[in-house]
C-alpha cells in the first residue's frame, strides 16, 4: 500500500506545474486566476464597477509573457502581450429566484447590453529602469464586449520586445457601459510558482 501511495506521490510531483509568470500587484482590484477552476498563478487582476447593476462585470487585466497561445490562429506571441477580457459572474436579475415561475421568466428576459470602453486607447509602461512609453491598446480603441472576450487567451497588444520582467502600466480611465471601473497602476514582475495539477481543468 506504501509502495502504491509513494508512486502516486511521485506522479503528482512530477505533474506539478512550475515555470516563469507575471504576477500583477495593484492598489485596487483582486487577483484573481486565469481559469476559474483551476490551480496555478493568479496572474491576472480584476476590477468591477461599484454599483450593484453592473457589479457582476469583472474586467481582467493580464500580462502574457512571449510564448503564450493566442486564439483563434493559436499561434504564439514573441512579446509581453496586455490582453483585458472580461468575466461575468450572476447578475441580479437571476438572483432570489425562489420558484420555477420565478426562474423561468428571468431566464426569458434578454440579457443587457455590456460594452467595455475606455476615455483613450493609451497605456503608459513604466520599466523598472524608469524609462516610460506609450503604447495604444486595440481592445481600448474599439472597446469590447466583456460576453465575447472572455478568457486570457485572446490576442493582445504588445508592449514592447521581447521578454519583460518588471514593468508597471497604468491605464486611461475605463467604464463599463458608462460607469467607470475604479482602478490603479498595475506593477508587473516575473515570477515562478509550483503548483498541483488538476486533471479535468
Amino acid at each position: 500500500m506504501k509502495k502504491h501511495t509513494l508512486y502516486a506521490l511521485l506522479v503528482l510531483l512530477a505533474g506539478c506545474s512550475t515555470g516563469p509568470y507575471l504576477h500583477p500587484e495593484s492598489a485596487v482590484g483582486q487577483n484573481a486566476l486565469l481559469e476559474r477552476t483551476c490551480p496555478g498563478p493568479k496572474a491576472a487582476m480584476s476590477y468591477t464597477p461599484l454599483s450593484e447593476e453592473l457589479d457582476w462585470v469583472h474586467v481582467l487585466v493580464y500580462a502574457a509573457p512571449p510564448g503564450t497561445s493566442s486564439w483563434p490562429s493559436n499561434k504564439r506571441s514573441t512579446d509581453t502581450e496586455l490582453r483585458l477580457f472580461g468575466r461575468l459572474y450572476k447578475p441580479p436579475y437571476l438572483l432570489n429566484l425562489n420558484t420555477p415561475e420565478q426562474r423561468s421568466a428571468a431566464l426569458k428576459q434578454t440579457p443587457p447590453d455590456l460594452w467595455v470602453s475606455a476615455a483613450s486607447p493609451m497605456v503608459t509602461v513604466q520599466l523598472a529602469t524608469g524609462q516610460s512609453y506609450q503604447v495604444s491598446v486595440e481592445q481600448l480603441e474599439t472597446g469590447f464586449d466583456p460576453r465575447k472576450i472572455f478568457h486570457a487567451g485572446f490576442k493582445g497588444t504588445p508592449l514592447g520586445k521581447g521578454d519583460m520582467d518588471d514593468f508597471t502600466v497604468t491605464f486611461p480611465d475605463i467604464f463599463v457601459n458608462g460607469e467607470k471601473v475604479p482602478m490603479a497602476p498595475v506593477h508587473f514582475k516575473k515570477r515562478e510558482e509550483r503548483y498541483a495539477p488538476v486533471f479535468n481543468c
